[in-house]
């Protein structure tokens, strides 16, 4: 399905309108309130527990009166962490039983919540209900996770957007409008509706988690093992590594993968009790700073899996695939954590169809995950660019190539390129002088279909995936 020019939005909120109306606009999609097309309505009665159907309800009325047009309803509901009791879909009708009649009143009565508690982490929830001239019914959900400020910033008129601080330390209010549609959860359900429309939705469950790969999944490497190829002499103490985290998602990740024991060319293993003293104070410490970022866990060892599951990791990548120790598959299977599987073929001799190869490791590594109970939703792909056995640079580049073939699995692909041998081979670059040409490399595999970027520069990722995106559907 194409995206429409014209989408039609069920509100007689003028405010929430043009909130909406210019994330569309970056895709070249008008948004047009129904009242410029049919006199204001007075909608049916909301429910205050039912997002989904005060969304569907409001898309629904409006469209009988416009039943050749894209019509659009949200419902929003604010939910803070530390007021339980005001979970849900209670707080705006709070607002009005309380006689809060303007912006600076609803920002100052949250911020006064806020003053006694430790505890300052919300996030806000958007529900899309587009029906569409044929009928069909689409609904999306898109979230932003946030801190409470302990005071209004930016400029009044933008609601709860000036209390609402993202990861990057920044209002949302204080964003760009390209870089509110990471953080902003209409503009994340923005993102995932568009994608949805052109059959692109492709979503990765990780532990509670739900990541979309609309403007790409940024997945930021975060060593603590002195050992790594690109950056072990940088790796400090507990607290420079959670400095670096926060800086990652400060910079757009989606997801913090914590790496304690390296797997380049002749790496020495760690024993399991060494990885699991490396990797765990720095999960826990991501968890407990940032309650809603999503972690990751590179390791192939069953022992730590264990370890950074309880710790809070909410996604294990391992570059044997979890079939090589029986328990692992057990341990996958009575979770719900994200799965990340790579094509390993360093043990392997490679044929003359490495593309053949790949799809051959990944329909049989597939098949063994879903026959011990494994949501196929919850595995994505790393085609395993760098691990060829004979670190041939000539297989990297033809793995590079074939990431376009995978889409036959319906899965996340991951671009894990950043910085990795083959540009020392090209080009005879330093590890220090790889990464524009890592970006490159990562823009094209992404455009090809590896929407999963493993990258150092999480900044950079970001950029480029949003901006590729915007361009790909400008008209």
């Amino acid at each position: 399905m194409t995206l429409p020019h014209r989408i039609v939005f069920a509100s007689n909120n003028s405010a929430k309108t043009a909130d909406v109306a210019k994330f569309f606009k970056l895709y070249g999609v008008e948004l047009v309130n129904y009242r410029e097309l049919i006199p204001a309505q007075n909608f049916p009665p909301e429910t205050i527990d039912d997002q989904r159907l005060n969304a569907h309800v409001k898309a629904q009325f409006i469209h009988e009166f416009l039943p050749e047009e894209y019509v659009l309803a949200d419902d929003s509901g604010m939910f803070l962490r530390a007021f339980p009791e005001r979970f849900g879909l209670t707080t705006a009708r709070e607002f009005k039983a309380l006689g809060l009649d303007t912006v600076e009143a609803e920002n100052q009565y949250v911020i006064d919540l806020y003053r006694a508690v430790d505890e300052r982490s919300a996030y806000m929830a958007a529900i899309f209900v587009l029906i569409t001239p044929e009928h069909e019914v689409i609904t999306v959900e898109g979230r932003g996770g946030v801190a409470i400020s302990p005071e209004s910033r930016g400029q009044f008129g933008k609601g709860l957007d000036t209390i609402f601080l993202t990861e990057t330390g920044k209002t949302i209010a204080e964003l760009p409008i390209a870089e509110q549609l990471n953080y902003h959860h209409r503009g994340r359900a923005t993102k995932r509706l568009l994608a949805k429309l052109q059959d692109e939705d492709i979503i990765w469950q990780a532990n509670g988690h739900d990541l979309t790969q609309e403007t790409g999944i940024i997945y930021g490497v975060l060593n603590v093992s002195p050992e790594s190829f690109y950056n072990g002499e940088h790796v400090g103490g507990v607290a420079v590594s959670l400095g670096q985290a926060t800086q990652q998602l400060a910079d757009g990740a989606d997801v913090i993968e914590v790496g304690g024991q390296t797997t380049r060319p002749g790496f020495v293993p760690l024993t399991p009790e060494e990885e699991i003293a490396r990797i765990v104070p720095v999960i826990q410490g991501i968890k407990k700073t940032h309650p809603y970022a999503v972690v990751a866990v590179d390791t192939y060892k069953y022992e730590v899996m264990i370890a950074a599951i309880e710790a809070g990791a909410g996604i294990i990548n391992d570059v044997n695939g979890f079939t090589d120790d029986a328990r692992k598959l057990s341990l996958m299977a009575a979770t719900d954590v994200g799965l990340l599987i790579m094509f390993n073929p360093r043990d392997n001799e490679l044929s003359v169809d490495i593309a053949a190869d790949m799809i051959a490791w990944f329909t049989e590594n597939l098949a063994s995950l879903e026959a011990a109970g494994i949501q196929r939703e919850r595995i994505a792909l790393d085609p395993g660019v760098g691990y060829s056995k004979n670190s041939d640079v000539y297989q990297d580049l033809a793995m590079m190539q074939a990431v376009g073939r995978l889409k036959v699995f319906n899965r996340p692909i991951m671009t894990a390129v950043s910085n990795k041998g083959w540009a020392k081979f090209l080009f005879d670059l330093p590890k220090d002088e790889r990464a524009d040409l890592s970006l490159v490399a990562a823009t094209e595999m992404y455009r090809l279909g590896a929407k999963v970027l493993r990258v150092h520069d999480v900044k950079s990722a970001r950029q480029m995936t949003s901006f590729v995106e915007l361009l790909k559907n400008a008209h």
